[in-house]
């Protein structure tokens, strides 16, 4: 085993203590809680709410997110001048 592998090691030991002795101390809830999902003020969730408010927004916002992506793997498969092989 090299220097570093073992370095890595020590390494991701000593993390895991750290993580392990974090957990153990924090004081869990024993009972249980109802989790809210949505607002029950209101008759609307949060996507019914934006597009009643903010309709053509959301819908701009989409397109461009979307163009973004396209654009992203457009270039990211373009092949690289002076590239040989893969």
């Amino acid at each position: 085993m090299r220097e570093r592998d073992a370095l890595v090691l020590v390494a991701t030991g000593a993390l895991f203590v750290i993580m392990a002795i974090s957990f153990v101390g924090i004081p869990w809830p024993t009972e249980l809680h109802e989790i809210p999902v949505y607002n029950k003020t209101s008759d609307h969730g949060v996507a019914n709410n934006l597009f009643l408010s903010f309709p053509i927004t959301v819908i701009l916002i989409a397109l461009l997110l979307g163009s973004a992506m396209i654009g992203g793997i457009y270039l990211a498969k373009m092949d690289e001048p002076g590239k040989v092989g893969p």
